[in-house]
């Protein structure tokens, strides 16, 4: 009875670690967004869609003057979706990217500044395509095109939102 009750424990266990390692969140939107814009002090957050897909857009804020804005959506990797945040300046380029939650079993390296420093700079004008001017991850090409698709949103989004700003 006890070797029985033992096994069950550790398979439910395992279970549980085996769901829960292919699911990481590397950091908040907050902590992001205020790792992106250091006088960052307060946000508004809506929410906006592209192709039917959902944006959360944060408006950020120092001291009650407009600084940039962080747009965060998920966009699927090879089976589970991988949710990004991307930092865009008044200006209208990408300040930095972030992976917040990754799902897959491996490619996770995508969050890494050596992938994501790539997008900095980039604007709506920029082609930001994997195998041109944004080299993947290896092993990670889907991964790395969805990061691709995630900015090229973000940037699309928060244009239409700076003629209005």
């Amino acid at each position: 009875m006890v070797k029985k009750t033992l096994c069950i424990f550790l398979s439910v266990g395992m279970l549980f670690f085996c769901a829960r390692a292919f699911a990481e969140v590397f950091i908040s939107p907050q902590e992001a967004i205020k790792e992106m814009f250091p006088d960052y002090k307060e946000h508004k957050l809506e929410t906006h869609t592209i192709d039917e897909q959902k944006i959360d857009i944060f408006r950020v804020f120092s001291d009650s003057k407009l600084i940039g804005w962080a747009a965060a959506l998920n966009e699927k990797g090879m089976k589970e979706p991988i949710t990004f945040l991307a930092g865009i300046d008044l200006e209208g380029r990408v300040k930095d990217v972030y992976v917040l939650e990754y799902r897959e079993p491996h490619g996770f390296e995508i969050k890494e500044k050596s992938f994501t420093g790539q997008f900095q700079g980039k604007t709506v004008e920029s082609p930001i395509e994997v195998g041109g001017d944004i080299d993947a991850v290896t092993k990670a090409t889907i991964s790395s095109k969805s990061a691709a698709l995630a900015v090229k949103k973000a940037l699309i989004v928060i244009n239409d939102l700076r003629k209005d700003a």
